[in-house]
């Protein structure tokens, strides 16, 4: 079917509000780059500061019947979409994407990973999530590098499923939650190509156990919500890491979460992005 991407301009201060605003309206992906009036590079920030952009692009995919009344009171531009194969498109050109012994491929790609390198195989569909933005970008190098031999994961917000798959891959035991069907089923698909097996669920409070280690590539207001949610499901001593968060939102999120015992090291950065990966005290932090 046809679609529609709609997308409109925003400060930094109100992007955030703006990606959650079409997401309730019923996105089925939300992407934010940089405005027609921001630089075009943006680098890791010194330590002492925080680049961001002037203005933020939010654009999200509608299907042609969604209801567009519900951005009432918003500047929007409505484009109209000819009906295509989103996850053909993705394959166009697209080579093998590396981090770390992760390597990320199409699923019909004829690539021959190393004896060394653990593929992921993918097809995103309609499902957020190839690697090759920043926010999953970070993800992924960070798992490559974290021993999950035997470990427990819960990835929150699971789009196309490519973080829950990598981490089974790297031989976690992993769960899956996000809310949308056509995540749910692309991870499940996604999961059989790569031959790992994945508890999916659709809603957060239908997992009770707890995780050496909780992911979530969302929206800082989201992930800032999500505080106590998932400071219940991470194990004492295990490890959060929180992806989708704009540079200047850092200080924000992070606020949340040292108030449920949660201690983080220095952020990373990349265009204009931050992952934040943090510990849950043992025992009470002091």
């Amino acid at each position: 079917m046809p679609w529609m991407r709609v997308s409109a301009s925003a400060t930094a201060e109100l992007a955030d509000d703006l990606a959650v605003r079409l997401t309730t309206a019923g996105a089925l992906a939300v992407s934010l780059a940089p405005g027609r009036d921001s630089a075009d590079d943006v680098l890791e920030p010194a330590p002492d500061a925080t680049p961001m952009w002037d203005t933020v692009q939010v654009e999200g995919l509608f299907g042609i019947e969604a209801d567009l009344s519900l951005l009432a009171g918003i500047d929007i531009d409505v484009e109209f979409l000819a009906d295509r194969n989103w996850s053909e498109t993705w394959r166009d050109g697209i080579e093998p994407l590396r981090f770390g012994r992760l390597v990320v491929v199409p699923r019909t790609s004829p690539f021959q990973p190393c004896p060394d390198d653990v593929a992921v195989r993918l097809d995103p569909g309609l499902a957020f999530g190839t690697g090759t933005h920043a926010t999953t970008a970070l993800c992924l190098e960070r798992l490559a590098r974290t021993p999950l031999e035997g470990k427990r994961v819960l990835d929150v917000g699971s789009g196309s499923g490519i973080l829950a798959i990598a981490a089974a891959r790297l031989g976690a035991a992993a769960v899956a939650v996000d809310h949308d069907p056509q995540a749910r089923r692309a991870t499940l698909e996604n999961s059989q190509v790569n031959g790992v097996e994945i508890e999916i669920e659709s809603r957060l409070d239908a997992v009770d156990s707890s995780f050496d280690v909780v992911l979530a590539n969302l929206v800082a207001g989201t992930i800032r919500g999500l505080a106590g949610a998932f400071s219940d499901r991470v194990a004492p001593g295990g490890e959060l890491l929180l992806s989708g968060i704009l540079a200047r939102q850092v200080e924000w999120v992070v606020d949340a979460y040292s108030k449920q015992e949660f201690r983080f090291e220095v952020p990373t950065y990349r265009d204009g992005w931050a992952m934040l990966r943090g510990h849950r005290c043992p025992n009470p932090c002091r």
